[in-house]
């Protein structure tokens, strides 16, 4: 690849990265309700591109309800805040099934093939599932944790970007996603461990175990959304977000690393805190 191949597309990414940088990290720094408002977009167009991705005849609606869906779960979440809920909280991270599942059986997907309905249902609640653990763990366990998870995904994608340009080498899983590169995983994983240590202190089980298996969960997700596309023949998502595609290209990583630090947190967070 030339190097202007190589880096053709750096200009546009790292303009959209700082505002998105800023617009994201200055929402999680606020909380509360901007915060809230921001991710009720974020889930509206989410789920808008993943039903425009498939084959959907009605996206507005898709996008509607997907963000009535987050709202839902946020307040759930102030509701398991403000009522002193312990280990049982976790039952508050469920109320966005009902709306989805709602959609996705009679509503918008309604025209779809079945074989896409159920991307469309399982990877759409786990979008869902990571968009609205975002606000449960801003509320539950504070802003340092939060930028430490947002901290590892953006670390992992940066990192992964310019080892793989700069060492390259062997593909990753080059029938899904060509561009990904053994180094640039392994490179991921080192800067999530450097992010934690910034964040957290030294602590071992953060630095050299829950950091690295967030990196890998971030790289997961961007992997199986490369695998979506792939599946439909699209090569991004949308055209939201220029030099980044869409909003499903932006929260591919975020998509994996939140679902399973929201699932961890809801369930084994005080071990692990």
């Amino acid at each position: 690849m030339s190097g202007a191949g190589k880096w053709g597309d750096l200009g546009p990414r790292v303009a959209s990265g700082v505002v998105l940088a800023a617009v994201g990290f200055g929402l999680i720094y606020v909380g509360g309700y901007p915060l809230l408002l921001g991710l009720v977009a974020l889930g509206g167009f989410g789920i808008w591109e993943l039903h425009r991705l498939l084959g959907g005849d009605t996206p507005i609606r898709a996008g509607g309800l997907a963000a009535s869906a987050i709202l839902a779960t946020c307040f759930a979440q102030i509701f398991a805040f403000a009522s002193g809920q312990g280990f049982l909280e976790s039952i508050y991270l469920t109320p966005w099934i009902v709306p989805f599942l709602g959609l996705a059986i009679w509503g918008g997907v309604q025209n779809v093939e079945a074989q896409n309905r159920w991307i469309f249902v399982l990877y759409g609640m786990i979008f869902l599932f990571a968009v609205a653990g975002l606000f449960y763990l801003r509320i539950m366990y504070g802003l340092i944790f939060v930028a430490f998870v947002v901290g590892v995904v953006v670390a992992t994608d940066i990192a992964g970007y310019f080892a793989g340009r700069i060492i390259g080498g062997p593909k990753f899983w080059p029938q899904v996603s060509p561009k990904k590169t053994w180094s640039g995983t392994i490179a991921g994983w080192v800067a999530s461990a450097a992010v934690a240590w910034g964040l957290l202190g030294f602590e071992p089980v953060m630095v050299l175990l829950i950091a690295p298996l967030l990196s890998l969960a971030s790289q997961m997700g961007d992997v199986v959304e490369s695998a979506i596309k792939r599946h439909v023949g699209v090569k991004d998502a949308s055209n939201l977000i220029p030099g980044h595609g869409g909003v499903l290209d932006r929260f591919d990583g975020m998509t994996g690393a939140g679902a399973i630090a929201t699932l961890a947190m809801a369930t084994v967070g005080g071990l692990l805190m």
